[in-house]
């Protein structure tokens, strides 16, 4: 059953009918019963510029005003609303991939906020499984890599930082003429994503923090060039990502982040992976385990790992980090681990809420509600860090259930 199947099954059996309106920056969809003009309900949400739901909104149910509600009524609305949800959300990420040579730009939930992160490139010289950016193997054309840095500026704030991505912006030649781009239209602060092989090359680092580029989140997923190979889709290219991520945490000045994806190949190797990190020279980079996400579950299930076979694994990464002095990043948005799955819940948890608007606390993952959203059990609600936390995605939840996910003391 598809998304647009379940809005409709949710209609005819209660005989409704369902009226869309947009406009003034709001999605609004009205609920009446099939021969009558009145509305019984009214769902509604901030569109997007073309029109749908905007990342991360979940629609907001509001029953008119003297409507009665008859037997069955109100978890009719419920169902409908969970059904719209999932349809809205299956069209946002048609919306959302680049189209031609056009650049993305999008908002992420980071330690301090809302982070502004522009994609310039969909080629990659990579091929991680579980990826969720749509690969084109094309760059983005300057002229809409300009609009949006324009378009950014204006967004930006008092902070000015900007998070580059891709694909792999690395490996675009153009990367040092995008900062400087982004410098006139008044950005000081930027973070590169990379997988660091291309940082290897000489000159290209000190090229970039020149430029300003003093942050730097780097993939880095397995410390075997074999396990590296299969977690990159890659071959041969593990020296090189190696000798990337020495010459980071050999330069003075930089923050280094490494981002490691946990997955069924590499979770029973992090304790071992951290002492690797360690032993590449004196930098102390922070060190970020992240969950597989929504689009990784739906492309590669065989890859996801259940939260009660990770934790262990996980908690002996975190010592080691604590031995070796490296920080451990602390949860930020829907690629985190909860902060439930580690020893001391407080050193994990967001510092700050994080929206709840795609989240729904449920021991029910199958049909449709199993495949799009975040959840979380009905127990969650009693966790100090329930605010804190976005729990996990759907098609994770349908693949194992919500053995390993409890509150937090």
């Amino acid at each position: 059953m598809t998304p647009a199947d379940g809005v409709r099954a949710a209609l005819s059996r209660r005989g409704w009918v369902l009226r869309r309106r947009a406009g003034g920056g709001e999605l609004v969809f009205t609920v009446s019963r099939a021969g009558e003009a009145r509305a019984l309900c009214a769902f509604s949400a901030a569109a997007s510029p073309a029109g749908g739901l905007t990342p991360g909104a979940r629609l907001r149910a509001a029953v008119a005003a003297g409507a009665r509600l008859r037997a069955g009524e109100k978890e009719g609305l419920a169902e409908l609303r969970d059904a719209l949800d999932l349809l809205l959300e299956s069209l946002r990420r048609r919306e959302a991939r680049p189209a031609g040579g056009a650049a993305l730009a999008e908002t992420h939930e980071g330690h301090e906020g809302r982070d502004l992160l522009l994609r310039t490139t969909f080629a990659c010289n990579q091929r991680c499984a579980f990826c969720f950016v749509p690969m084109t193997g094309k760059g983005a054309d300057l002229a809409s890599i300009e609009r949006e840095l324009d378009a950014q500026a204006r967004r930006a704030g008092p902070r000015g930082e900007l998070t580059i991505s891709g694909g792999e912006p690395a490996a675009d030649p153009r990367l040092p003429a995008i900062v400087e781009a982004a410098r006139a239209r008044g950005f000081r602060r930027f973070v590169l994503q990379t997988n660091g092989v291309y940082l290897a090359r000489p000159g290209l680092l000190e090229t970039l923090s020149g430029l300003g580029v003093k942050t730097y989140l780097f993939s880095f997923h397995s410390h075997t060039a074999a396990g590296y190979d299969r977690v990159t889709g890659s071959r041969g290219q593990f020296p090189r990502a190696v000798a990337g991520l020495k010459r980071l945490l050999g330069a003075p000045g930089l923050g280094v982040t490494v981002n490691v994806v946990v997955n069924a190949h590499n979770h029973r190797e992090l304790p071992e992976l951290v002492d690797f990190i360690a032993g590449l020279g004196r930098g102390r980079p922070a060190l970020y385990f992240s969950m597989i996400n929504e689009v990784g579950h739906q492309k590669v299930p065989s890859w996801a790992v259940p939260l009660e076979d990770a934790a262990p694994f996980l908690r002996r990464a975190v010592a080691r980090c604590r031995a070796h002095g490296f920080p451990v990043s602390r949860s930020g948005g829907e690629s985190s681990f909860p902060a439930c799955v580690f020893d001391a819940p407080a050193r994990h948890a967001s510092p700050r809420p994080l929206p709840q608007d795609r989240v729904r606390f449920t021991e029910d993952h199958s049909g449709e509600a199993g495949l799009i959203g975040r959840v979380k059990r009905p127990s969650c609600r009693a966790c100090r860090y329930d605010a804190r936390c976005v729990g996990v995605p759907a098609r994770y939840a349908r693949l194992f259930g919500l053995k390993g996910l409890g509150p937090g003391s």
